[in-house]
């Protein structure tokens, strides 16, 4: 195959790849010119509604275009998979060891909402979608593509009053988690497995800092934390994808005849 025809194959999965981001950036700046208009004085709530409604949209979507089983909502989940996200268990614990509060009963119960939408929503784009229209691509290229693009979405603090320096950094974080839940992604044929893990993992963190505001109070903190934890995994990650095999056309231990992923 050419470069050209390459460039070809993969130009219609990259304008999904880029309406898909435009869309969600889009979103986030209509959701929150709304926020007012809703009455959401709790900054929680907010994110609440926020992210359930992009869930549901984006689950309204892939289900009424017939790609549930493409983008991974089936409940064939691969548990050999669940040791393969250790550095969250790792990284959750040194949050905790820093702890200084935690949430009350009514507002834990409302982070982990929160963190189910975000995971749901999340997994479904980058570990769903982006694996279905990728899906031509190497298994190794496939998981740089997921992760780069799940780095790359959260650069859009950029345009909010966050400091800089921790939007790079959490952009550095997302992409090192990316590889992990990617890698992870490559060896099952559902996402609900890393639906099921972001979710936690965002829910032991938010609550060990008392609150989602909280977490990113002290910007030194905050970024020597995303670096250090980052790291961390992105060696594991990195690890990972070198354990990868090339995509072939005897390789049915990753991907099935019809070309979606499976079990490894």
């Amino acid at each position: 195959i050419t470069g050209v025809q390459k460039m070809t194959q993969f130009a219609k999965p990259l304008i999904f790849l880029a309406l898909m981001m435009l869309s969600v950036l889009l979103y986030s700046l209509f959701s929150g010119e709304l926020r007012p208009v809703l009455g959401l004085t709790s900054e929680l709530d907010y994110y609440i509604v926020n992210k359930w409604l992009l869930a549901i949209l984006l689950l309204g979507a892939v289900l009424s275009a017939g790609l549930r089983r493409q983008a991974g909502l089936v409940a064939q989940v691969n548990w050999r998979t669940l040791p393969l996200y250790w550095p969250m268990a790792l990284i959750v614990g040194l949050i905790w060891l820093g702890s200084e509060s935690s949430p009350s009963v009514i507002d834990a119960a409302r982070i982990l909402a929160f963190c189910v939408a975000v995971g749901i929503s999340e997994e479904l784009m980058f570990r769903g979608l982006v694996f279905h229209w990728f899906r031509g691509l190497s298994p190794r290229s496939l998981v740089l593509v997921s992760a780069s693009s799940f780095g790359a979405m959260h650069l859009a603090g950029l345009g909010t009053e966050m400091h800089p320096a921790v939007v790079f950094s959490q952009a550095y974080f997302a992409f090192a988690l990316g590889v992990i839940f990617a890698g992870a992604r490559a060896r099952d044929v559902s996402i609900l497995l890393p639906i099921a893990v972001h979710a936690v993992f965002d829910f032991l963190a938010i609550s060990a800092r008392g609150s989602v505001s909280q977490t990113f109070e002290n910007v030194e903190q905050m970024v020597t934390g995303m670096l250090f934890a980052g790291t961390i995994a992105l060696a594991w990650g990195l690890f990972l994808l070198w354990r990868l095999k090339a995509k072939d056309g005897n390789d049915r231990a990753l991907f099935g005849s019809s070309g979606s992923i499976a079990p490894g």
